[in-house]
């Protein structure tokens, strides 16, 4: 006798569960192929595009770097040449060529008299806004209030010098602020803290040991 057919054996002809996977995977692998085959000249040129902007943006860091630089580069020798039409015209360069960055609102500055005061305070106030160097923005607060305080404007000195500074600079901050106020306390505090701060100003230091010398002796 024939030996019957064992329930489970796969009929001729028909895919077992195994099998069915695998043809699904190779169909959507077939799909995948065929539609990356018919969109690959959009595919390309969509790289190229992305290729081009990431180049792009790369280059122009770069040029801002470059020219950043420069200008600090000429600044710095502007600023420590002792002929004065040299300087002159040398901050005129920094000016003109390189218009675009904080280095020319300094170089306005250094020709900028004293006496000009109005077109100071708005120059100091572009620097404030600029992306110059920290640094460059820290002293800039500190001559805007000087300039402030000397014209009588307490309250926009006051609110000029509410930011804290660099810890170099905070010493003449401390200073500033202890001048706008008649409070003996509060002033007495206020230098305490300029002592305090790390400078490099031994005639500032000196000044302020004296002031606090003789509010301490009037109580």
């Amino acid at each position: 006798m024939k030996k019957k057919k064992e329930e489970n054996a796969p009929v001729e002809g028909i895919v077992d569960g195994t099998d069915f996977v695998e043809l699904k995977r190779d169909m959507q692998s077939a799909k995948i192929m065929a539609w990356l085959e018919y969109n690959q000249q959009q595919l390309i040129a969509g790289a190229i595009v992305v290729l081009v902007a990431l180049v792009g943006v790369s280059l122009w860091k770069e040029q801002q770097m470059t020219e950043k630089n420069s200008a600090a580069l000429l600044y710095m020798k502007a600023i420590n040449t002792a002929d004065e039409t040299q300087r002159a015209n040398l901050l005129d360069t920094v000016t003109k060529d390189f218009a675009d960055t904080g280095y020319a609102v300094l170089a306005k500055l250094q020709k900028i008299k004293l006496s000009d005061a109005p077109e100071k305070q708005v120059l100091l106030r572009s620097l404030i806004a600029s992306k110059v160097a920290p640094e460059f923005v820290w002293q800039a607060r500190l001559d805007l209030a000087e300039l402030l305080i000397i014209e009588g404007k307490a309250a926009e000195a006051e609110e000029v010098l509410s930011e804290r500074l660099g810890k170099q600079y905070e010493q003449a901050r401390y200073a500033l602020l202890a001048s706008l106020t008649e409070d003996k306390v509060e002033k007495v505090t206020l230098i305490q803290k300029a002592l305090d701060a790390e400078s490099k100003d031994s005639e500032l230091v000196a000044r302020l040991e004296a002031e606090l010398a003789s509010l301490r002796l009037e109580k």
